[in-house]
């Protein structure tokens, strides 16, 4: 596990920061297990900040820690899945919405860019994975509702290291492609059904793509 080294202020929430993106981008994936000492290591720091940025990670459900001390990432049930995506069909339709309606031009030119850096991305599943949270998360941004989005970001915190597991192995890439570009078209025309219509599109694939790789953990792990 490759961590940078961090010596400025706010350790804890650099460590929270760094860690919680290795989890997202499936550097370290679910069921992986973790220990105080070793990531104290990694990040150069003492255990404090870590312990502390693991209790946050622990409230957002995104690692476990056991009554042993033992700590591993978490994993999904297809339960769980179901229940995410149910509550993503609802929340993230209302930041897009929202955008919609208040992006001005000049802004929505902006996820033009970035969409043209995921077209040019599909061989680089890392680099992909990244643009297509930016895409969403710049839309969701313009919402200007940051409780909203707070809780579309601890969805995706539960999800994503699903989909990187996924995109090499099992993802429609031209047809993921398709419902980002329809949320583009939607954008540029204030279509708030067309975006609803493509985002919901977009996160009911994703779930589907997951659903065969939602293993034990510790096969995961493996």
């Amino acid at each position: 596990m490759n961590i940078e080294k961090i010596s400025t202020r706010t350790l804890r929430q650099q460590v929270y920061d760094q860690l919680r993106k290795k989890i997202i981008s499936a550097e370290i994936v679910p069921g992986q297990v973790m220990t105080l000492q070793g990531l104290a290591k990694e990040f150069g720091v003492s255990i404090m900040p870590v312990r502390e940025a693991l209790w946050q990670l622990e409230t957002e459900k995104v690692i476990v820690i056991e009554s042993n001390k033992r700590i591993y990432v978490n994993g999904l049930k297809q339960k769980d899945l179901e229940e995410i995506l149910r509550l993503r069909l609802i929340l993230e339709p209302i930041a897009a919405e929202s955008a919609c309606e208040r992006m001005t031009p000049g802004e929505v030119l902006e996820i033009k860019h970035i969409l043209d850096g995921m077209e040019a991305a599909l061989d680089n599943p890392k680099k992909y994975v990244v643009l297509n949270n930016r895409f969403h998360f710049a839309i969701y941004s313009y919402a200007d509702s940051p409780i909203l989005l707070e809780m579309i970001d601890s969805l995706w915190a539960r999800v994503g290291p699903y989909i990187n597991i996924a995109w090499e192995r099992a993802w429609d890439h031209s047809r993921v492609m398709k419902s980002h570009r329809g949320m583009y078209d939607a954008l540029v025309g204030r279509d708030k059904g067309k975006m609803k219509e493509w985002l919901c599109e977009d996160l009911t694939q994703a779930a589907r793509v997951i659903t065969p790789f939602l293993l034990d953990s510790h096969e995961l792990a493996g």
